[in-house]
């Protein structure tokens, strides 16, 4: 592999190259479980040679289950036991960001005991773009 870099260029390039995602309003039919994010599987040859040289670069996924806005006085009240109320709705939908940039929206389920997330609406590549500008 050589140390040459990407040109935003060229990452634009490879991203349009990806077919645009459908959300589920547009398709509703159900969602076949795929394997978790990270699990081992076969790996398909790339469409753009050079995008092998972004593949194994960790992004960090965090899933926000809500916000809350907070007095001073109410973080120092805080103890075991208090709980804090979100501005989202039990059972709603979470918001699925990757390096702190929403990529997409999914929902809570639970698996062999660990929480997990199952993708219902992925953000398209106009709004994620709009995003950075």
């Amino acid at each position: 592999m050589s140390n040459a870099f990407l040109s935003q260029a060229e990452i634009d390039a490879l991203l349009s190259q990806r077919p645009e995602p459908v959300s589920e309003e547009q398709d509703p039919a159900p969602v076949k479980a795929g394997p978790p994010v990270g699990a081992k599987k076969q790996s398909a040859k790339p469409a753009h040679p050079n995008l092998d040289m972004i593949l194994d670069i960790p992004l960090k996924v965090t899933v926000s289950l809500g916000e809350a806005t907070k007095k001073v006085e109410d973080i120092l009240a805080l103890h075991l036991g208090t709980i804090v109320e979100m501005d989202k709705v039990a059972n709603g939908a979470v918001d699925i960001l990757v390096n702190g940039k929403l990529i997409a929206v999914g929902e809570v389920v639970v698996i062999d005991e660990r929480f997990g997330v199952k993708v219902t609406n992925v953000v398209s590549q106009h709004e994620r773009v709009k995003t950075i500008v």
